[in-house]
């Protein structure tokens, strides 16, 4: 064999080597970019429930503020109800004075609005609570100043007509 025939030998040698490699590199390519589609796969499906516990926590966040705004409006509503409809509280004279005055218009004290919860307002306070089913206590607490306080501007004047109408049983 000449030269020449060794030198095509080689380069047929070679050729079959480079061949044989570029069968090989794509099948690692290829395991390779598998592998690497997987890893996707399960990182896309990690990020797919991490959003949905997002979602859920959001929701559930959205719920809370619902109900806090909801309780929100309803202790207002219960404050302004305490401190609008019930005078000021203790027992100042303003205080009684506008209780006897309420009594007054409704038919049940017959004394001198003096701003004193003497006898004769506590027996109007009593009697006023019984004819509304209250519990005649004589105290004027949220559920009797409610009843009461119709009377503040004196919308009735006779004791038959205004508090039966208003009797709560």
């Amino acid at each position: 064999m000449g030269r020449k025939s060794y030198v095509y030998l080689v380069i047929a040698i070679m050729a079959a080597f480079f061949v044989a490699g570029c069968e090989t590199v794509p099948k690692k390519f290829r395991e390779e970019v598998s592998g690497i589609r997987s890893k996707v796969d399960t990182l896309e499906s990690r990020v797919e429930g991490v959003e949905s516990k997002q979602s859920d926590v959001e929701r559930m966040a959205s719920e809370r503020l619902e109900r806090l705004e909801e309780m929100k409006v309803v202790k207002e509503q219960s404050v302004k109800t305490n401190f609008e409809i019930r005078p000021k509280a203790g027992k100042s004279k303003e205080h009684i004075k506008e209780i006897q005055a309420c009594l007054q218009n409704a038919g049940f004290y017959k004394g001198e609005i003096d701003g004193i919860k003497g006898r004769g307002t506590k027996r109007a306070i009593k009697e006023f609570q019984g004819a509304n089913g209250l519990k005649a206590d004589g105290k004027v607490g949220p559920k009797t100043w409610e009843l009461l306080s119709k009377y503040a501007s004196g919308g009735a004047a006779s004791n038959a007509a205004g508090p039966e109408e208003g009797a709560t049983k």
